[in-house]
């Protein structure tokens, strides 16, 4: 679990950097901010499990969002929704969920692609699934263990998604 801490920080620090336009010599300042979120939080993305249980679906197509959370929720899943990444990152912030289930193209201040960045950065063995049906997207334009399904999809592919074997 330390190891988990650590890469999590270390991160968690890196994103700073970056949003502060890469300055050099604030490493360490970078570095206590990161474990000073840490302690405050752990972010309510859960450890890793042998199967999903909990999913966050985010999408601001409000009829899409709905049926996709019932057709979950007949499929034995507890689901929690959001119609934004910003409205996620504060479902995020006070529930565990071992999967998020995410719309590319949303308004707010970040869109499903940079949602993916911070579950993935602060929880990397929370499940991933991002759809569009604008957007084709993949592996390379992924992070490492996050899911493509293009709309319009099945509901039962992704409970069939959801439910496979944790890798």
């Amino acid at each position: 679990m330390q190891d988990d801490a650590y890469n999590w920080i270390s991160v968690r620090a890196h994103e700073i950097w970056l949003s502060e336009g890469c300055p050099t010599g604030r490493d360490k300042e970078h570095w206590l901010q990161a474990v000073a979120e840490r302690e405050k939080q752990p972010l309510g993305l859960s450890p890793p499990k042998d199967h999903v249980e909990r999913v966050l679906v985010v999408d601001d197509e409000p009829l899409i969002r709905f049926a996709t959370v019932e057709a979950l929720e007949d499929a034995g899943f507890e689901v929690l929704e959001a119609g934004n990444a910003d409205e996620a990152l504060v479902v995020l912030q006070n529930n565990e969920v071992d999967a998020v289930f995410t719309d590319v193209n949303m308004p707010g201040t970040t869109d499903g692609l940079g949602l993916m960045a911070k579950v993935r950065a602060r929880s990397p063995h929370t499940r991933v699934i991002v759809t569009s049906g604008h957007v084709r997207l993949g592996a390379f334009d992924l992070a490492s263990g996050v899911s493509f399904m293009p709309k319009p999809y099945a509901h039962g592919a992704l409970v069939a998604m959801l439910k496979a074997p944790v890798p």
